[in-house]
Parts: structure tokens; C-alpha cells; sequence
């Protein structure tokens, strides 16, 4: 419509009712501007892309703020990795920035110089994911029309090579940690992640079935031990080998159901952060000495505690697991994952399996003319 100011200035004024019933205007100096503004803003109502003026004025603090609020259902250790994100790499450069000055190419540009001031990869991955989130929420409260990290990536990881222990190495990793030997035994024949192994109590094992019940598991935050359920929020049994049991069973002597199997000296809970620095990592160490002429050991891998997990798919793959056991033994959320994981410990040897199939087929042939044989009686 003309503007009451007709033939002065802004001629042309273009004015909706946005969805709470508010009028907005604003005016122009051509027609033209005024119906190409006002067909815009039709348009973002009708694709649901609609940002109301000033709606992009919050910042990124205080949709921050916004998002906490939604932690109620996390881990304490998802939160905690993520208030750690904000705090040290997140908040310094976008607490006070507004969401609608938010650009794609500000965000490349924050992830390259995280980069460049020697953020690992997966710290600048868990940082780019926070400010993802938080942009994520305020594109779900109509407060800018798209999240300008999306197409932003963190650097790729530099996955390290894992070290898959033999049976041998194993035996004698656990000579080496003494009285702790029983539990790198029974992470690297169940696979077991170190947190659930330490919550385990004597009620979790079926000791005539050897099978341990995983239903939870403990982790340290912050220097707070925090109890939970285990990755994916799945629990499961595993089983373990027989050679195991008379160990096991000696560990849980003049025991309750529900005290823990594995415990530090002094009793209680089995840090993960005490055990490796004061058992395991000596341990290794004592293991790749150099030998009595000095010569240093370079057969002996360096392994972290992680890699007992990857030794126990390593070691059941060799026995003949398929994937969908590997799987279930290692509580993986999907076999797809699994396969991921250790594709690299699975056969490939395509030549193998056509020499399997031909024996399988010759075999049933025989068997069939076998029969008919058998069944014509002698010829006369």
C-alpha cells in the first residue's frame, strides 16, 4: 500500500501479521521492493524457514544456557565432555556473538584455527558439535532459517594402530601385573570396556553357565565416580572361558552378591586412572625392557588398555566368531559396527570361499549319488 509520506522518501509500505498476531512493516521507496520483500517473507511462512525480526538477536550464550536445560536424560560423562567443549574451545569465541551473525565461513575458519593451535582431532570434533547443537536449537525456535555448521567439518582422526596381543603376550602381560594378572586375563577373553569390568558384582556371574551379566557400569568424572548403564544403554551376557573360572571364583571367596569382583587394594572401585598408571603402564614397560645385553625389545607391542577390548575381538575372530557374535560379545550397537571396527581381522580371501563353496557342492553331489545307489541295489 502507499505510504501516507506519497511522493517523499519511502513511498511504499509492506506490512504481515506474523504468527503471534503482531503486525509487522516496513517501508520502501519502489513498489517493487515492497512486493519482493513481502513475497520473501510469504515464502519462508509457507516453507516453515520464517525468522521473526529480532528473533536472531539472542546469542549464543544464552541459547547455551537454553540448551543445558535438555541435559536431563545424558550420562554424567556425556555431559561432562560436553561442558568441557563449551568452557575450554566454544564459549571464549561465541558466548557473546548473536546466532543470526552466525556465518558458515566464521565457523571453517574457528575449526582451521583450533587446528592450527594443535587441537586433536576428536577435541576439535567434540567442540564443532556443541556449536552445532546449540545452532541446531535455535533453528528449531524459528531464531535464524538454517545452522550455518552444517557442510562445516572437523579435521579427519589419525587413527592409531592398534595393538592386538596374541595369546601368548597376554599370558605374559598378566604374569607381569602379579596380583592384577586376572583382570587383563578377563578383559582380553571377553572384551568387556574397562568401567564395566570394575562395576562388576558377584551376583553378575552365572558361574555354571560361565556367562557375566553386564548391566552397568562406572566411569570417573572429575574425580567423582559416576555409575551408570553401559555404552548404548544395553545390557547383556558374555560368556567366558572355562580357564577362567577357578580364578574367578577365588576372587569372589567370603563375598556378598552384591560386593565387587574386582577391587583396588584397600577395597572399593578400581580406577581406571590409578590401575593404568600404576599397574598396567609399568607393567608394559617391565615387558619392552631391553633384554640382558641391553639390546632394546622391539618385539613386544606397546598396548594401551583399550587394546585389551581389541585383543578379545582379535583373539575370538581367529577362533571362528562370526560378526553378529563379535558383536553381541563386545555390546556393539549394530554388526555394521562391528564390521567397521575389525574389517581388517575377518577373512577376505574371496578364493577361499569359492574353494569352500566347490568342496561343499562336490561333497552334497556325492552324497546324492550316493544314495541313488544305494537305493538301485547291486546291478545285475
Amino acid at each position: 500500500m502507499q505510504s501516507k509520506s506519497h511522493g517523499v522518501g519511502k513511498r511504499w509500505r509492506a506490512r504481515y501479521v506474523d504468527a503471534g498476531g503482531r503486525e509487522v512493516a516496513k517501508g520502501f521507496t519502489r513498489k517493487a521492493d515492497a512486493t519482493a520483500w513481502l513475497e520473501n517473507i510469504t515464502s519462508t511462512i509457507v516453507t516453515g524457514t520464517y525468522v521473526a525480526p529480532g528473533a536472531g538477536n539472542a546469542t549464543i550464550g544464552e541459547i547455551h544456557k537454553q540448551w543445558v536445560g535438555t541435559f536431563g536424560h545424558l550420562k554424567d560423562t556425556t555431559v561432562a565432555a560436553r561442558a568441557s567443549a563449551w568452557a575450554v574451545h566454544v564459549r571464549d569465541t561465541w558466548a557473546d556473538t548473536a546466532v543470526a551473525e552466525v556465518q558458515t565461513s566464521g565457523v571453517r575458519a574457528w575449526v582451521a584455527d583450533l587446528a592450527a593451535a594443535g587441537a586433536a582431532a576428536p577435541t576439535i570434533e567434540n567442540a564443532l558439535g556443541v556449536l552445532r547443537m546449540i545452532l541446531a536449537l535455535a533453528v528449531e525456535d524459528k531464531r535464524i532459517p538454517r545452522n550455518p555448521c552444517d557442510g562445516v567439518k572437523a579435521p579427519a582422526r589419525e587413527h592409531s594402530q592398534r595393538a592386538y596381543l596374541t595369546h601368548a603376550q597376554v599370558d605374559e602381560l598378566a604374569t607381569a601385573m602379579e596380583r592384577y594378572g586376572l583382570v587383563v586375563l578377563f578383559l582380553a577373553y571377553t572384551g568387556l570396556r574397562y568401567g564395566e569390568m570394575a562395576a562388576l558384582t558377584v551376583a553378575d556371574f552365572d558361574m555354571l553357565r560361565r556367562r557375566v551379566n553386564v548391566r552397568r557400569s562406572v566411569t570417573e568424572v572429575v574425580g567423582k565416580l559416576v555409575w551408570s548403564t553401559p555404552k548404548n544403554h544395553e545390557r547383556r551376557s558374555v560368556p567366558f572361558p572355562k580357564f577362567l573360572a577357578d580364578d574367578l571364583a577365588a576372587a569372589m571367596v567370603d563375598k556378598r552378591r552384591d560386593d565387587l569382583v574386582f577391587t583396588a587394594p584397600a577395597g572399593g572401585v578400581l580406577r581406571i586412572a590409578t590401575f593404568r598408571t600404576r599397574v598396567f603402564n609399568p607393567a608394559v614397560t617391565k615387558l619392552r625392557a631391553p633384554d640382558k645385553g641391553g639390546n632394546p625389545t622391539t618385539d613386544w607391542p606397546r598396548p594401551t588398555m583399550h587394546d585389551l577390548r581389541h585383543t578379545a575381538a582379535s583373539l575370538a575372530i581367529s577362533a571362528g566368531a562370526n560378526v553378529k557374535a563379535v558383536q553381541t560379545m563386545l555390546g556393539h550397537k549394530s554388526a555394521a559396527l562391528t564390521l567397521d571396527t575389525y574389517s581388517d581381522l575377518f577373512p577376505d580371501d574371496l578364493e577361499a570361499v569359492a574353494d569352500a563353496l566347490d568342496a561343499a557342492a562336490r561333497a552334497a553331489r556325492k552324497s546324492t549319488a550316493d544314495a541313488l545307489r544305494t537305493k538301485g541295489g547291486p546291478a545285475p
